[in-house]
């Protein structure tokens, strides 16, 4: 009977530590939309880390400021209405670029600088740590030193946060581990998270209609695209590169892309296109209803939408719930999004793509 007891017990706490496993909701937030959405339009008890979008980097090493003083504080005020979320800095993205976090990461006095001034800004702005998101390593500028630089950089400020009673470091990577100087299993070891850019599969140079972020392949992908080209694909992908498990964090898409369809007549996924189109945040895509058809893609298990020579791919909140649901099975860290301020704030199409977040988790 005590035998039985115990391995009741055991099975219990393993059920419910595999139930937990999923539970990391980073927000990326757009600063520069402060007037359409607001800090205090974000909603804390959904997010548990909020990612300030961007801090850039000077030549020195040392964190740039290029928003407001006043948007870090307003920010750090979110913890009185819950203490246990987690303000995080992002530094970086892509109109940053990869040549100034190349030139730091080979330099062993910028990279203190950047440590140093990292800690600043946490430790003056009761932030709880810093998001390298570097696009990308060995890319756009960047050097094959890049890949070594990159682990002490990131060893670097590691170590001050670890010397002052400890703060978050992770990183946002592209979807594919190949599109950049990746030492995955390093980057493993040093970070908390690794947040997976799981959307920009398909753009309007490929001369053809693609889900933004499907979440599985398609029948009309090319065979690179079916191993590479969907977040399924990708998870694994990292995963059998090193990445650990509960380190991974699914990256959602809260907006889609456009495309200018060669055929009105011809509007399924893959079908011919002359450019972009119109796209843009999810609050845009909901609100275009009339002369607009939505399908569901069955096999991608995200849906698009046309109308004339338009044609968009996105995601809406039973996409974004499945994703979830992919996270849950796959036992992954988290989910994240870009960007949180791109959602339908007001719920005027329904169900917000936070809110599936939420039902969903």
């Amino acid at each position: 009977m005590l035998l039985k007891l115990i391995v009741l017990l055991f099975a219990y706490v393993s059920l419910d530590s595999a139930s937990a496993a999923t539970d990391k909701v980073f927000c990326y937030y757009e600063t520069w939309n402060e007037g359409i959405f607001g800090p205090d339009d974000i909603d804390v008890n959904i997010c548990t880390h909020i990612n300030y979008a961007f801090m850039g980097i000077n030549e020195d090493g040392s964190l740039r400021l290029d928003g407001s003083d006043s948007m870090l504080k307003r920010l750090s005020g979110l913890k009185s209405k819950n203490p246990d979320l987690k303000l995080i800095l992002s530094v970086g993205g892509w109109n940053e670029g990869s040549t100034p976090f190349s030139n730091v990461a080979a330099d062993a006095d910028k990279k203190a600088n950047m440590a140093d001034s990292t800690l600043w800004y946490l430790q003056t702005y009761n932030f709880d740590g810093l998001d390298i998101d570097w696009e990308y390593p060995g890319q756009r500028g960047g050097t094959p030193a890049d890949q070594e630089n990159f682990i002490d950089m990131l060893w670097v400020l590691r170590g001050k946060f670890n010397d002052n009673g400890g703060y978050l470091l992770t990183t946002a990577v592209s979807n594919d581990p190949d599109a950049g100087a990746y030492n995955i299993g390093a980057i493993s070891e040093v970070v908390d998270y690794i947040n997976l850019m799981t959307y920009d599969f398909h753009g309007d140079a490929g001369g053809k209609t693609g889900q933004n972020s499907p979440l599985y392949a398609s029948s009309t992908d090319s065979d690179w695209e079916k191993s590479h080209a969907n977040c399924a694909a990708a998870v694994n992908n990292w995963l059998n590169r090193g990445a650990a498990l509960d380190k991974i964090v699914l990256g959602l898409g809260f907006y889609g892309h456009g495309y200018t369809l060669a055929d009105p007549n011809n509007h399924g996924v893959g079908a011919p296109t002359v450019g972009g189109g119109e796209g843009g945040s999810y609050d845009h895509i909901c609100s275009l209803v009339d002369g607009w058809t939505e399908v569901w893609d069955d096999e991608q298990e995200v849906p698009y939408k046309y109308s004339g020579d338009q044609w968009i791919g996105f995601d809406n909140p039973r996409s974004i719930g499945l994703k979830v649901q992919f996270a849950k099975s796959r036992n992954l860290g988290g989910v994240m999004m870009w960007a949180l301020d791109q959602d339908d704030k007001d719920g005027s199409c329904g169900t917000t793509l936070l809110q599936s977040v939420k039902d969903n988790l």
